[in-house]
């Protein structure tokens, strides 16, 4: 590969990525406009800012890895997701919106009565998220390691630019890029699927031939998590219920999830495909490496990879741009840092979001493993605060000792199942202890 010219198109695509933060930033002037890109999201930046959300490390790095292991199986994370949007989309969206909140963790206040359970919730809601975040990291390193040129510059100077455009311009920053690299990343992957295909149509068959992966191992507490925790997670997601919140209306929020959830499950067979061919391929895949970046490489001419490597890079960013955003979304709205003498909200929140960044660089060195980064990531908030959220949505009359037992015994038995292993899925185990908790504290309550 042409690492002369794959600079210079990468070069590029930053120097764009950034005229564009530049170019929205010129009306952000408050912080609903640097969070909630003032309100005003249409259906078409709305559906491809949603979607963008997803179409990163796990969909498409953590897909193909997990396809190249396990087959066909390797779409439940992205199936998970898919139901997520499908659940968002016939009605949790749209009550959402009618909320007058900026974080998910403000439902605590507002429906509970309670800053203290807002303060736990966000708290909870970031640390889900630097794992996200984290998972993102692992794809950049599993990217350039696929590429053969892993190097410590490149890899900090890729999140140095990611971090600048969302300092810069916020949520309209990250919402009108999104546009643009899912565009790119559709246009490119579609492409190639499709020439893949027409080249060899025997790959179709070949992949079929499951007596070539290994099943053998697998059982349904390894595969329920890849797709419930994903798919719960969506209900209480900061970096998705932040789109819908900026949605101009309710209907708009409900419409965009129902047409991501299509376009998602739609797009994942396309990783799905490629993890399977890379496997009966017979490639070398270095430990930590992608194999999607291996088959792409045993099919595209040198001009072609570094597209498609680029586009997996626009994937990367679209993804983690968008937790960054949230992440400080939930602790600059969710918390007074005016304590600290500095009053101007707007410049704090973007100080934040930029050590929030650099701190994230930290995570790369914890794990390869993109999928098992983003499912335990998952459970924690799954675990505490699915269950008190869940009831903002269909209660008026809400119990806040409920909402304490509930968080509780949600993250107690978080921990208590991974030090005692059960042969239920501690997943839905926790779960539904946490509504144990609940109505525990409702019957008090009473």
């Amino acid at each position: 590969m042409d690492i002369s010219l794959f600079m210079t198109i990468f070069l590029g695509m930053g120097i764009f990525y950034l005229i564009l933060g530049l170019w929205v930033s010129r009306g952000i002037k408050t912080t609903q406009d640097f969070f909630l890109a003032g309100k005003n999201l249409g259906l078409f930046y709305l559906t491809f800012t949603l979607v963008a959300t997803q179409i990163g490390g796990g969909t498409l790095l953590g897909t193909s890895a997990e396809s190249y292991k396990i087959g066909y199986f390797g779409i439940f994370y992205s199936l998970g997701i898919t139901l997520g949007f499908l659940f968002l989309g016939l009605g949790i969206a749209s009550k959402l919106r009618s909320f007058n909140i900026s974080t998910t963790a403000q439902l605590f206040e507002l429906k509970y009565g309670s800053v203290f359970l807002k303060k736990i919730a966000s708290i909870l809601s970031v640390l889900t998220m630097f794992g996200l975040l984290g998972g993102q990291v692992i794809g950049v390193r599993g990217l350039l390691l696929g590429l053969g040129f892993y190097n410590e510059i490149i890899f900090v100077s890729f999140w140095f630019f990611i971090i600048i455009y969302t300092v810069i311009g916020g949520l309209k920053a990250v919402t009108v890029t999104d546009t643009y690299q899912v565009i790119f990343i559709v246009f490119l992957f579609a492409g190639l699927f499709i020439f893949s295909i027409y080249s060899n149509p025997q790959s179709l068959i070949n992949i079929n031939k499951v007596s070539l992966f290994s099943y053998r191992g697998l059982n349904f507490n390894d595969l329920f998590p890849v797709i419930f925790n994903p798919m719960m997670f969506s209900f209480i997601e900061q970096d998705l219920a932040q789109r819908f919140l900026a949605a101009k209306t309710k209907k708009l929020a409900a419409l965009s999830a129902l047409l991501s959830s299509i376009f998602i499950i739609s797009f994942s067979f396309i990783p799905v495909y490629f993890g399977m061919l890379a496997k009966i391929s017979s490639l070398n895949i270095l430990p930590g490496a992608s194999p999607l970046v291996a088959i792409v490489s045993n099919l595209a001419n040198d001009f072609f990879l570094i597209l498609i490597v680029c586009g997996i890079a626009a994937a990367l960013i679209s993804t983690a741009d968008s937790l960054l955003c949230a992440i400080s979304s939930n602790i600059c709205q969710d918390f007074d840092l005016t304590y600290f003498g500095y009053k101007n909200k707007l410049k704090i929140s973007q100080i934040i979001t930029l050590l929030v960044g650099f701190l994230a660089l930290f995570v790369a060195y914890f794990s390869d493993d993109i999928i098992s980064m983003l499912i335990q990531s998952y459970e924690l908030s799954i675990s505490c605060l699915f269950v008190p959220i869940i009831f903002c949505y269909f209660k008026n009359k809400l119990s806040k000792k409920a909402a304490f037992i509930s968080i509780i015994s949600g993250g107690c038995s978080f921990i208590l199942f991974r030090i005692f292993p059960v042969a239920f899925p501690k997943e839905l185990a926790s779960l539904l202890l946490s509504f144990g908790g609940y109505f525990l504290g409702e019957y008090f309550e009473a």
